[in-house]
Protein backbone atom coordinates (compact mmCIF):
# COMPACT_ATOMS: atom_id res chain seq x y z
CA UNK A 1 0.00 0.00 0.00
CA UNK A 2 1.13 3.03 -0.96
CA UNK A 3 2.13 6.17 1.62
CA UNK A 4 -0.83 8.13 0.59
CA UNK A 5 -3.31 5.60 -0.41
CA UNK A 6 -5.67 5.83 3.27
CA UNK A 7 -5.53 9.62 2.53
CA UNK A 8 -6.51 10.30 -1.19
CA UNK A 9 -10.70 10.88 0.10
CA UNK A 10 -9.60 13.82 2.70
CA UNK A 11 -7.34 15.84 -0.31
CA UNK A 12 -9.90 17.88 -0.77
CA UNK A 13 -9.92 19.63 2.48
CA UNK A 14 -5.86 20.82 2.14
CA UNK A 15 -5.88 24.32 2.35
CA UNK A 16 -7.20 25.33 -2.08
CA UNK A 17 -5.21 27.27 -4.45
CA UNK A 18 -7.96 30.09 -5.78
CA UNK A 19 -8.67 30.76 -8.87
CA UNK A 20 -6.42 34.20 -8.40
CA UNK A 21 -3.84 32.38 -7.51
CA UNK A 22 -3.73 30.41 -10.99
CA UNK A 23 -4.82 33.85 -12.46
CA UNK A 24 -2.20 35.70 -11.23
CA UNK A 25 0.78 32.96 -11.49
CA UNK A 26 -0.36 32.73 -15.92
CA UNK A 27 -0.15 36.66 -15.94
CA UNK A 28 3.71 36.60 -13.96
CA UNK A 29 4.74 34.08 -15.72
CA UNK A 30 2.92 34.95 -19.33
CA UNK A 31 2.03 31.40 -20.06
CA UNK A 32 0.51 31.08 -23.45
CA UNK A 33 -1.39 28.68 -25.85
CA UNK A 34 2.56 27.32 -26.87
CA UNK A 35 3.92 26.60 -22.54
CA UNK A 36 4.08 23.28 -22.10
CA UNK A 37 3.24 22.08 -18.31
CA UNK A 38 4.30 19.61 -16.33
CA UNK A 39 2.73 19.19 -12.77
CA UNK A 40 5.25 16.76 -10.50
CA UNK A 41 3.66 14.65 -7.88
CA UNK A 42 0.51 15.74 -8.69
CA UNK A 43 -1.50 13.76 -5.85
CA UNK A 44 -5.22 14.56 -6.95
CA UNK A 45 -5.01 17.21 -9.23
CA UNK A 46 -4.85 20.49 -7.69
CA UNK A 47 -2.24 22.42 -9.62
CA UNK A 48 -2.30 20.57 -12.96
CA UNK A 49 -6.53 21.22 -13.39
CA UNK A 50 -6.14 24.79 -12.02
CA UNK A 51 -3.22 25.91 -15.34
CA UNK A 52 -4.24 23.64 -17.45
CA UNK A 53 -6.79 26.65 -19.35
CA UNK A 54 -3.67 28.78 -19.07
CA UNK A 55 -1.56 26.36 -21.16
CA UNK A 56 -0.97 24.49 -24.34
CA UNK A 57 -0.37 21.44 -23.04
CA UNK A 58 -0.53 19.99 -18.98
CA UNK A 59 0.89 16.63 -18.36
CA UNK A 60 0.91 15.18 -14.33
CA UNK A 61 2.89 12.36 -12.92
CA UNK A 62 2.49 10.70 -9.42
CA UNK A 63 3.57 6.82 -8.08
CA UNK A 64 0.62 6.76 -6.27
CA UNK A 65 -2.01 4.74 -8.35
CA UNK A 66 -5.11 6.35 -6.32
CA UNK A 67 -4.11 10.00 -6.26
CA UNK A 68 -4.26 9.63 -10.14
CA UNK A 69 -7.74 8.20 -10.21
CA UNK A 70 -8.79 11.00 -8.36
CA UNK A 71 -7.39 13.44 -10.54
CA UNK A 72 -8.17 11.59 -13.42
CA UNK A 73 -12.17 12.23 -12.26
CA UNK A 74 -11.27 15.40 -11.23
CA UNK A 75 -10.33 16.90 -14.29
CA UNK A 76 -12.71 15.18 -15.99
CA UNK A 77 -15.26 17.21 -13.37
CA UNK A 78 -13.32 20.28 -14.60
CA UNK A 79 -13.36 20.21 -17.89
CA UNK A 80 -10.00 20.43 -18.66
CA UNK A 81 -7.55 17.98 -20.78
CA UNK A 82 -4.15 17.35 -18.85
CA UNK A 83 -2.18 13.74 -19.37
CA UNK A 84 -1.72 11.52 -16.70
CA UNK A 85 1.18 9.39 -15.97
CA UNK A 86 1.68 7.11 -12.84
CA UNK A 87 5.66 7.34 -12.16
CA UNK A 88 8.13 8.46 -9.88
CA UNK A 89 9.78 11.79 -11.43
CA UNK A 90 13.51 9.85 -10.85
CA UNK A 91 11.70 7.39 -13.73
CA UNK A 92 10.04 9.45 -15.65
CA UNK A 93 11.09 9.11 -19.32
CA UNK A 94 9.93 12.58 -20.89
CA UNK A 95 12.03 13.71 -24.17
CA UNK A 96 14.68 16.04 -23.61
CA UNK A 97 13.98 19.58 -23.00
CA UNK A 98 9.70 18.73 -23.15
CA UNK A 99 8.47 21.27 -20.64
CA UNK A 100 8.40 25.21 -20.11
CA UNK A 101 7.15 24.75 -16.86
CA UNK A 102 7.46 22.18 -14.00
CA UNK A 103 4.91 22.78 -11.15
CA UNK A 104 5.28 20.85 -7.56
CA UNK A 105 2.68 21.61 -4.51
CA UNK A 106 2.96 20.29 -1.19
CA UNK A 107 5.90 17.68 -2.39
CA UNK A 108 9.20 18.75 -2.73
CA UNK A 109 10.37 16.98 0.86
CA UNK A 110 9.13 13.70 -0.66
CA UNK A 111 11.84 13.41 -3.99
CA UNK A 112 14.47 12.51 -4.27
CA UNK A 113 16.96 15.55 -4.49
CA UNK A 114 20.01 14.61 -6.67
CA UNK A 115 17.84 12.49 -9.38
CA UNK A 116 15.09 14.87 -9.64
CA UNK A 117 17.52 17.88 -10.07
CA UNK A 118 19.24 15.66 -12.44
CA UNK A 119 15.30 14.93 -14.28
CA UNK A 120 14.79 18.30 -14.38
CA UNK A 121 17.69 19.32 -15.89
CA UNK A 122 17.07 16.93 -18.71
CA UNK A 123 13.23 17.74 -19.43
CA UNK A 124 13.33 21.33 -18.82
CA UNK A 125 13.34 23.63 -21.89
CA UNK A 126 16.00 26.42 -22.13
CA UNK A 127 14.30 29.47 -20.53
CA UNK A 128 12.40 27.07 -18.53
CA UNK A 129 10.78 27.50 -14.84
CA UNK A 130 9.78 25.70 -12.18
CA UNK A 131 7.43 26.88 -9.86
CA UNK A 132 6.94 25.68 -6.44
CA UNK A 133 3.40 26.67 -5.01
CA UNK A 134 1.82 26.03 -1.33
CA UNK A 135 0.02 28.17 0.86
CA UNK A 136 0.81 29.16 4.64
CA UNK A 137 -1.30 30.41 7.43
CA UNK A 138 -0.71 34.02 8.52
CA UNK A 139 -0.65 36.02 11.62
CA UNK A 140 -3.85 37.49 11.37
CA UNK A 141 -6.79 37.32 14.00
CA UNK A 142 -8.82 34.62 12.02
CA UNK A 143 -6.23 32.48 12.36
CA UNK A 144 -6.22 32.06 16.29
CA UNK A 145 -6.94 28.59 15.87
CA UNK A 146 -3.74 27.72 13.86
CA UNK A 147 -1.02 27.14 16.26
CA UNK A 148 -3.61 24.73 18.33
CA UNK A 149 -4.44 22.97 15.37
CA UNK A 150 -0.72 22.30 14.66
CA UNK A 151 0.06 21.35 18.15
CA UNK A 152 -2.44 18.96 18.40
CA UNK A 153 -1.14 17.54 14.70
CA UNK A 154 2.42 17.41 16.38
CA UNK A 155 1.11 15.77 19.19
CA UNK A 156 -0.38 12.91 17.19
CA UNK A 157 3.05 12.75 15.07
CA UNK A 158 7.34 11.63 15.56
CA UNK A 159 8.87 15.19 15.70
CA UNK A 160 10.73 13.40 12.78
CA UNK A 161 8.05 13.16 10.57
CA UNK A 162 7.06 16.48 11.36
CA UNK A 163 10.58 18.17 10.18
CA UNK A 164 11.08 16.38 7.23
CA UNK A 165 8.05 18.59 5.86
CA UNK A 166 10.23 21.66 6.81
CA UNK A 167 11.61 22.64 3.44
CA UNK A 168 13.47 25.41 2.31
CA UNK A 169 12.88 25.40 -1.44
CA UNK A 170 16.15 27.73 -2.17
CA UNK A 171 18.26 25.07 -0.11
CA UNK A 172 17.35 22.36 -1.88
CA UNK A 173 18.13 23.91 -5.32
CA UNK A 174 21.44 25.13 -4.46
CA UNK A 175 23.17 22.40 -6.00
CA UNK A 176 21.67 22.95 -9.25
CA UNK A 177 21.81 25.32 -11.98
CA UNK A 178 18.41 26.90 -11.44
CA UNK A 179 17.75 29.85 -8.60
CA UNK A 180 15.16 31.60 -7.28
CA UNK A 181 13.93 34.30 -9.72
CA UNK A 182 10.15 35.10 -8.76
CA UNK A 183 7.55 35.21 -5.62
CA UNK A 184 4.25 34.90 -6.29
CA UNK A 185 1.81 35.08 -3.63
CA UNK A 186 -2.27 35.56 -3.45
CA UNK A 187 -3.87 36.43 -0.26
CA UNK A 188 -7.15 34.44 0.19
CA UNK A 189 -9.65 34.27 2.99
CA UNK A 190 -12.58 31.92 3.27
CA UNK A 191 -14.44 29.45 5.82
CA UNK A 192 -14.10 25.80 6.60
CA UNK A 193 -15.54 23.79 9.33
CA UNK A 194 -14.57 21.71 11.69
CA UNK A 195 -15.14 18.78 9.72
CA UNK A 196 -13.31 20.33 6.69
CA UNK A 197 -10.50 20.75 9.18
CA UNK A 198 -10.57 17.49 11.34
CA UNK A 199 -10.77 15.51 7.65
CA UNK A 200 -7.27 17.97 6.30
CA UNK A 201 -5.71 16.25 9.31
CA UNK A 202 -6.36 13.05 8.04
CA UNK A 203 -5.23 13.82 4.70
CA UNK A 204 -1.54 14.37 5.79
CA UNK A 205 1.06 11.51 6.02
CA UNK A 206 1.71 11.93 9.45
CA UNK A 207 -1.73 11.80 10.72
CA UNK A 208 -2.99 9.49 7.94
CA UNK A 209 -5.69 6.91 8.46
CA UNK A 210 -3.15 4.25 8.63
CA UNK A 211 -0.89 5.89 10.80
CA UNK A 212 -4.08 6.39 13.48
CA UNK A 213 -4.81 3.34 13.23
CA UNK A 214 -7.77 2.14 15.37
CA UNK A 215 -6.74 5.53 17.48
CA UNK A 216 -9.09 6.91 14.59
CA UNK A 217 -12.32 8.43 16.79
CA UNK A 218 -9.94 9.21 19.63
CA UNK A 219 -7.93 11.47 17.36
CA UNK A 220 -11.66 13.05 15.54
CA UNK A 221 -12.37 13.71 18.88
CA UNK A 222 -9.17 15.07 19.64
CA UNK A 223 -9.47 17.41 16.68
CA UNK A 224 -12.99 18.66 17.32
CA UNK A 225 -12.46 19.23 21.12
CA UNK A 226 -9.67 21.69 20.30
CA UNK A 227 -10.86 23.44 17.61
CA UNK A 228 -14.55 24.25 19.46
CA UNK A 229 -13.52 27.64 21.28
CA UNK A 230 -12.46 29.00 17.64
CA UNK A 231 -15.93 28.32 15.53
CA UNK A 232 -19.10 30.15 15.74
CA UNK A 233 -21.24 27.41 15.21
CA UNK A 234 -19.34 24.72 12.92
CA UNK A 235 -17.44 27.57 11.08
CA UNK A 236 -13.85 28.66 11.24
CA UNK A 237 -12.69 31.62 8.94
CA UNK A 238 -9.23 30.82 7.36
CA UNK A 239 -6.28 33.51 5.92
CA UNK A 240 -3.93 32.17 4.03
CA UNK A 241 -1.08 33.67 1.48
CA UNK A 242 -0.97 31.42 -1.28
CA UNK A 243 2.56 31.61 -3.08
CA UNK A 244 4.61 30.45 -6.11
CA UNK A 245 8.61 30.37 -5.69
CA UNK A 246 9.79 30.35 -8.96
CA UNK A 247 12.96 29.13 -10.18
CA UNK A 248 15.18 29.74 -13.58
Amino acid sequence: MGRFETTVEFYRHREPYPAAFFEEVSRRLALTAQTRLLDVACGPGLLAIGFAPFVGSCTAIDREHKMLLAAQQAASQAGVNVAFIETAIENFEARDNSFDLLTIGRALHWLPREESIAVFDRILAPGGRIAICGSAAGDSPANRWVSEYKKLRRAWSSAAEEERHNVDAERWFSSSRLKKVDEVSVAYKHTVTIEDLTCRALSFSITSPAVVGDRRPQFEADVRTRLGPFAQGELIEEELTVKATVFG
